[in-house]
């Protein structure tokens, strides 16, 4: 019975609600002026949660990649100077096609309410673009673009106050807080003792 109780109590502790934290909706697909994305260019978003969260999905616009060509994924604290600070988390992604590419059903990716930054990244082990003459390119001109972006041109950092427009969607589940110990063992303790009492009213 107890561990039954306990059992219910903290599932619906720990449940949570799924939801869009970012989506700049997909860019014009033109590549004009396209961001280059290779092993010495890389692009990072900064994107804000209100409460703790899981990370459950990022996804950005990307061009020029060859099917199974891979990039990474990577979530960054944000440092004083704005830009990406401390790396957190970061994965393999595999290029599909032209248009959204990214990681989804992410375990573990968890974050307190603040900002953060979201990068695009490949490094030495990664593919994407090497059959391509244009190389990879994340794709400008998404109609609703994050307010800070920061970027690399040939390994040189830049910090923009200004959107660039690539696009970009990062969905997450908020974390709901899970009760202290000694408030578990209340609410249990109240619920057996309501148990006892049913169990005794039953025998009268």
């Amino acid at each position: 019975m107890i561990k039954t109780l306990l059992t219910a109590l903290l599932a619906t502790a720990s449940l949570a609600h799924a939801a869009t934290v970012v989506d700049t909706g997909a860019p014009n697909g033109a590549a004009v002026g396209a961001l280059a994305f290779d092993a010495v260019d890389w692009a990072a978003a900064q994107v804000s949660f209100a409460q703790a969260s899981n990370v459950n999905a990022i996804q950005g616009h990307i061009l020029g990649g060859a099917a199974g060509e891979t990039f990474d994924v990577s979530l960054y604290a944000a440092d004083a100077a704005h830009g990406p600070g401390t790396l957190l988390y970061t994965t393999t992604a595999t290029f599909g096609g032209d248009g959204w590419n990214g990681v989804s059903s992410l375990s573990g990716w968890t974050v307190a309410a603040g900002s953060y930054w979201v990068e695009f990244e490949i490094q030495g082990a990664d593919t994407l673009g090497s059959s391509s003459v244009t190389g990879a390119l994340l794709d400008l001109g998404a109609p609703n673009p994050v307010a800070h972006t920061a970027s690399t041109g040939d390994g040189g950092f830049s910090y923009q106050d200004d959107a660039l427009s690539f696009g970009l969607r990062v969905d997450a589940s908020a974390v709901s807080a899970v009760p202290d110990a000694a408030g578990a063992l209340q609410v249990i303790a109240g619920m057996l003792l309501l148990t006892s009492l049913g169990v005794v009213r039953r025998r009268r």
